[in-house]
């Protein structure tokens, strides 16, 4: 979460002067939608117009650029975003009683931005998730007079190059290490939102994340990418090369990430996860369907041995590992057959937790052409029955934690049953509470030792066994 603080406004100069404009101190509010990817696209839009004097503001009554952060993965995300920038026709003059401007990015502003402009009056420009690091031109653009324009060019350079820019004062941060997916699976937009698989290059990376720890206290980097185990494919380079590159910065605690293709993890990877001393002990591996002509209707390049094969690998090479997936209940056409296949995977593959969602279709993609006669009542009743019966497999899964001591970085606190308590997540990613051993006691990012003194299918209860502190100091 990108919150802001009052320092970041006390920072910032009382007017800048770019070009014919100067841009005195103003707020910016943006909502953000859908996966790590636009968070991290939020930070650099974030990061980007401090060059322009905004600053962050969680009080959208106070600012004066409202950017709406678009996904367009699932139908559920879409629907809150059209809500949410129909309610921005109210909001056009803020508190203040300053003009607000209005612009929409992402993954929906990609590939609807001509109607997007067309339908919202309020609606001062929108950007494609190309673009994300020309937000300073576009907003200058909007406040240079420029009204009811888009832009959703793609980057046509070979090579992607980028410069991770955070904008929090967390231990934690999101690095994206390729863009795009080649894969074309029938029901995902992404290829067409996102474009074709670009890497950044292993040294880049490598440099980039050394600078994060050295000089904003970084200690756990999640590395990003829509398909994730295709990096560095057209560059002769891997995923795995890259983690044990990561693995020699000094003051880098914890690796993680995501997201994963099944077709793409190889036994090079498969033996950093029992090599690497840095890499989290989870992988969420989405397998989307336990069905094998399910999975070839959706064109997953995979089947259900294969994948079994796979996360056996894992395991083998790391016992510790959990494993977390993906799955769409009533995918078109989906027969009784096909669905109780995937509750024997989920018998079979034992998951620590999983994902899962109604399939819902996606204008453009080859599963929105099919014809489809599966009601909504029945994926419904289907995504209910294989919630219900993870809940059953995690409930056991999570009880083999108790007595168990997990490491966690401690990420906040709060109330429960009148009680205070912190909580930090494992390398494993599971989540734990804990009581502080002083009620004053502050344990914000810290590294602590848990004892599980019990666990359910969504939450662990711990006890402290040693408190090591925050381990590393950015330099000033």
């Amino acid at each position: 979460m990108i919150k802001s603080t009052q320092n970041e406004t006390a920072q910032l100069p009382d007017i800048i002067k770019v070009g014919e404009l100067e841009f005195p101190k103003r707020k910016v509010w943006v909502k953000t939608y859908g996966c790590q990817m636009n968070y991290h696209d939020t930070e650099r839009i974030v990061s980007h117009l401090s060059e322009l004097n905004f600053s962050l503001t969680e009080d959208k009554d106070e600012a004066e650029l409202l950017i709406f952060n678009t996904c367009a993965i699932r139908d559920l995300a879409n629907q809150k975003f059209y809500s949410h920038l129909g309610a921005a026709k109210h909001q056009k003059f803020n508190k203040n009683n300053k003009e607000v401007k209005v612009a929409a990015g992402g993954c929906i502003a990609q590939t609807e931005s001509k109607d997007l402009l067309q339908k919202y009056a309020q609606l001062d420009f929108t950007f494609g998730t190309d673009v994300i690091d020309n937000i300073g031109d576009l907003v200058y653009r909007a406040y240079a007079g420029d009204k009811k324009f888009a832009v959703t060019s793609w980057d046509r350079a070979e090579n992607y190059s980028i410069e991770t820019k955070i904008t929090h004062n967390s231990p934690q941060a999101f690095v994206n290490i390729i863009k795009g997916c080649d894969k074309f699976c029938s029901y995902c937009i992404v290829p067409f939102t996102r474009g074709r698989e670009k890497s950044r290059s292993v040294s880049e990376i490598t440099n980039d994340v050394a600078r994060l720890v050295k000089y904003n206290g970084v200690q756990e980097v999640t590395l990003l990418g829509q398909n994730v185990n295709s990096f560095g494919k057209k560059n002769g380079e891997s995923l795995a090369q890259l983690i044990m590159s990561l693995e020699e910065i000094e003051g880098l605690e914890l690796i993680r990430y995501t997201t994963s293709h099944p077709y793409d993890i190889s036994d090079e990877l498969i033996e950093a996860h029992a090599k690497s001393k840095k890499l989290a002990n989870h992988l969420h591996l989405p397998v989307q369907s336990g069905s094998n002509s399910v999975l070839h209707r959706m064109l997953r390049q995979y089947s259900i041995e294969h994948y079994l094969e796979r996360i056996t690998s894992l395991r083998k090479a790391n016992p510790n590992i959990s494993l977390s997936t993906d799955i769409i209940a009533g995918f078109p056409n989906e027969t009784a057959q096909e669905h109780k296949d995937t509750l024997r995977l989920l018998d079979a593959a034992q998951f620590d937790f999983i994902y899962s969602y109604n399939f819902s279709a996606r204008k453009g993609t080859k599963a929105a052409r099919m014809n489809d006669i599966l009601t909504n009542d029945i994926r419904g009743e289907r995504l209910r029955e294989i919630q219900a019966h993870q809940m059953k497999i995690q409930e056991k899964v999570r009880s083999e934690m108790v007595g168990k001591t997990y490491r966690v970085l401690v990420e906040g606190s709060g109330n429960m049953k009148g009680v205070k308590k912190w909580k930090g997540r494992t390398s494993c990613f599971r989540i734990v509470h804990f009581e502080p051993e002083l009620q004053d006691q502050d344990y914000m990012w810290h590294w602590v030792d848990l004892k599980i003194t019990s666990a359910t299918a969504l939450s662990a209860q711990g006890e402290i066994v040693r408190d090591h502190g925050r381990k590393q100091q950015k330099i000033q």
